[in-house]
Parts: structure tokens; C-alpha cells; sequence
């Protein structure tokens, strides 16, 4: 059940949502809606698989200033900010790997890392 209600909020919403890195930290832009976030702000960083029948998809949580941003890996410049976050925080980048090797159609969740 919980992969059919998955699978149905990700057709239902439109996310075109997008990051565009900056020299202190990246924006994020959803639904018009845009957010700057500098590292300094960032508090925790949350990872995980959500699945939805046919697939899987990764996504972040970003908890910075009292906001949580949810980053999916289907968003324009996820990868950039990939990078940007395992060179910034070298030290969850093997559990940031082992969560995108978790087997098909299990959801999961957990907290990388936090200040």
C-alpha cells in the first residue's frame, strides 16, 4: 500500500524544482517559491529511498533556518550539489553511497549528519 500512495503523490505533484549553487551555499527554487541557504546555516542533513512501484528515488532533507528543504535526485543541479555537500562534509559521503546500493523497493531513511 505504501508504494501505490507513493507512486501516486510523485505523478500527481510537479516539482521543477531546482539548485543553483553560490559561493556561500545554493538556492533552492520550487513552484516559484525561492530559498538561499548558506552552509553555516545548515543544521542536519537527512537522506533517504523512497519507493514507488517501478522505481526508487533518493532525496535529501536540509535543515537550515528553521526551514526543511526536501532535494530529490530527479531535481535540476542535484548532482552539482552532490559534490558541493561531499566536499563540504567529507565524512558522510560513504553512508550518502551505501543508501543509493539499498535494495530495489525498500524505503529508508536516516540522519547523516548533524551540528
Amino acid at each position: 500500500m505504501r508504494r501505490i500512495g507513493n507512486s501516486i503523490r510523485l505523478s500527481r505533484r510537479k516539482r521543477g524544482a531546482t539548485i543553483d549553487l553560490t559561493a556561500d551555499g545554493f538556492v533552492f527554487t520550487q513552484r516559484r517559491k525561492t530559498v538561499d541557504v548558506r552552509w553555516e546555516e545548515i543544521s542536519r542533513i537527512d537522506a533517504g529511498v523512497r519507493d514507488h512501484i517501478t522505481f526508487d528515488t533518493f532525496y535529501i532533507v536540509v535543515f537550515a533556518g528553521g526551514r526543511n528543504l526536501v532535494i530529490e535526485e530527479l531535481d535540476d543541479g542535484f548532482r552539482q550539489l552532490e559534490f558541493a555537500i561531499h566536499e563540504r562534509w567529507p565524512q558522510i559521503r560513504e553512508r550518502w553511497l551505501q543508501l543509493l546500493s539499498v535494495p530495489l523497493h525498500q524505503a529508508h531513511y536516516e540522519t547523516l549528519w548533524k551540528r
